[in-house]
């Protein structure tokens, strides 16, 4: 009996340290989830505040903004000054807004390309060109939540080939 009651014990104890692991790895993880969006300081605010502006969206994916922002910073080092330069022609008045799309002085063609490509990257879920570009999202892209009420963006088959063409 004495076996018993140790063994329980025992099973008892693995159990409760098993269940404490679990609970210290999810706390780990979110303080380490948190901690990933702290180290982009101000740049990953400028990126925000900038896609906010060129997107129109007040409601930004902050985990799809963390990851385009790295993406932007692997391809060009300089990123957090061009952020701020670009920030800086939104907020100023410089850029002017006709027929939905943003006009930007002539002196203001880094800005402009930067805003294209930022806009590429919420939209298309794509940053770079060539053999640099990155596919950072596809569901979550902001061309895929406009249509979401109608269409789902397939990530899988829905039928055999040609399957689309036949009328519903």
């Amino acid at each position: 009996m004495h076996s018993i009651l140790t063994s329980r014990r025992g099973a008892l104890k693995a159990l409760g340290a098993l269940a404490l692991s679990g609970v210290a790895s999810q706390l780990l993880l979110s303080t380490r989830a948190s901690a990933a969006l702290a180290p982009a300081g101000q740049g990953l605010k400028d990126f925000i505040a900038v896609s906010r502006t060129l997107t129109g969206e007040a409601e930004i994916n902050p985990t799809l903004a963390l990851a385009l922002y790295q993406a932007f910073a692997r391809n060009s080092p300089e990123i957090d000054t061009e952020l701020a330069s670009l920030k800086a022609a939104l907020g100023a008045g410089g850029v002017l807004a006709q027929d939905d799309k943003t006009a930007f002085a002539e002196a203001q063609k880094a800005e402009q390309a930067l805003a294209q490509a930022i806009l590429q990257g919420w939209y298309l879920g794509v940053v770079g060109k060539g053999k640099k570009s990155v596919c950072v999202a596809y569901v979550e892209t902001l061309s895929n939540r406009a249509v979401a009420d109608v269409l789902v963006p397939p990530s899988y088959s829905y039928g055999p080939c040609g399957s689309w063409s036949a009328k519903p």
